[in-house]
């Protein structure tokens, strides 16, 4: 059930982010300071991927970087937006230290459920 809704809230996240991307900038929404918006989504998306696909953690990673990277460099088609390396390693650092949090706590929830 857990890893269920962990996919639900991981890929609503990701529509969530491909939208606020590459939408124009009058349509992106706002709800902070936009690197801690940027942090918290991908930090959001790369966990709960990785909690509803324990196997595929890896390719969850890779999509995150390489995902996150794309994303940003796609913003150069957009009229009115531009790309910043800094806003694609503010992406992928939170989806990696979400993932890898995610992963310590299933390794845990796991050991525990061991013992």
């Amino acid at each position: 059930m857990i890893r269920r809704l962990a996919i639900v809230i991981g890929w609503m996240a990701v529509t969530v982010i491909v939208f606020s991307t590459l939408s124009p900038i009058g349509l992106r929404p706002r709800t902070g300071h936009p690197d801690s918006e940027r942090f918290l989504a991908f930090f959001v998306a790369g966990a709960c991927l990785a909690i509803g696909y324990p196997r595929y953690r890896r390719w969850v990673s890779l999509g995150i970087v390489i995902g996150g990277a794309l994303l940003e460099a796609g913003q150069l088609l957009i009229p009115g937006r531009d790309a910043h390396v800094h806003d694609a390693a503010v992406k992928i650092i939170g989806g990696v230290i979400g993932i890898t949090l995610a992963a310590v706590a299933d390794h845990l929830a796991t050991r525990q459920r061991l013992i």
